[in-house]
């Protein structure tokens, strides 16, 4: 296939997804068509990404933002004529479950195909729609498929059936097989090396409020020295008055700690569903954990404590 920046296109015979199925230890197989077509009522966007398959290439239960699909079975309307289709394609389409359908330019004219879901994605910042497989060739005289999804027999060797695949399928070609196990590895990886990063950029934040925290409160100490010799005068002992120091940083920093989680948590939210949305066309899972929270007032605390 040929590779670009974004995603992967090719023009591929659909009997070699027979071939392919036809090898020992091939469970099914899963063809896809990766198209652009025109949308009509949004001549300002890029053209609609949609991809057409035979089935559900998801392992696990797809996670939707919303569905409307009947039982919940939104297979069995996508083969009715329905789409489905990810969160920044709605997002930047004005899909909701008010206003849920799209007009395309298909080979038989203008065709309205009405949308039963928008799930979470984050392939693509333009959105993708999801078709089945047999509505795209009743509407596209389209020969070719894309990509081609294999699943194996649970006893059947990966290595084993991968090496078949290269070897008496795809050989003397430019397509390419590669393990959803390979390339998970290869995506964690890079998510690693990414938030390593990240997390270098947190634990300086955290120094660098505890340090905000302990000057503060020292400067403001440091104010109150004519007023702690004035208390000194009047007959409180040391121990007093280190006590009466502590205590009032400590409630200062306490207090702090307790008024930055509600912000931090409204903060985080902002981001997500504001920010972010409005720069990608996706959200992320908010998800409060509780120490989180406990670190935010254990530094607030602790740098006042010091401070006093």
């Amino acid at each position: 296939p040929q590779v670009t920046a974004t995603q992967v296109t090719a023009n591929v015979d659909p009997a070699l997804a027979a071939r392919i199925a036809a090898i020992p230890g091939i469970a099914r197989v899963v063809t896809g068509r990766n198209v652009d077509l025109i949308a009509p009522d949004y001549p300002t966007l890029p053209p609609v990404r949609v991809t057409a398959a035979t089935g559900e290439v998801v392992a696990t239960e797809r996670p939707f933002l919303w569905l409307n699909a009947p039982n919940g079975d939104y297979w069995a309307a996508l083969e009715s004529g329905a789409l489905v289709v990810s969160e920044p394609f709605a997002f930047r389409r004005g899909i909701t479950p008010e206003n849920a359908q799209i007009t395309l330019l298909t080979d038989r004219g203008e065709q309205t195909f009405p949308i039963v879901g928008v799930y979470y994605d984050y392939s693509t910042d333009q959105g993708i729609a999801l078709m089945a497989d047999s509505v795209y060739r009743r509407y596209y005289a389209d020969p070719f498929i894309t990509s081609i999804a294999v699943f194996l027999e649970p006893d059947a060797d990966l290595n084993a059936a991968l090496e078949t695949i290269r070897t008496e399928a795809i050989a003397n070609t430019e397509l390419l097989a590669q393990s959803n196990r390979s390339l998970r590895s290869g995506v964690f990886d890079v998510f690693e090396r990414t938030f390593a990063i990240t997390g270098a950029l947190r634990m300086l934040a955290v120094v660098v409020a505890f340090i905000g925290i302990l000057s503060a409160l020292m400067a403001l100490q440091l104010e109150q020295t004519r007023q702690y010799g004035t208390m000194r005068a009047v007959g409180m002992t040391p121990r007093q008055l280190w006590r009466f120091t502590l205590l009032q940083t400590g409630l200062m920093g306490g207090t702090a700690g307790l008024l930055a989680l509600p912000i931090g948590a409204a903060l985080a939210w902002v981001l997500i569903y504001v920010i972010n949305l409005r720069s990608f066309g996706w959200t992320l899972q908010l998800t409060l954990t509780a120490d989180e929270f406990a670190l935010a007032f254990i530094v607030a605390l602790a740098a006042a404590l010091l401070a006093g």
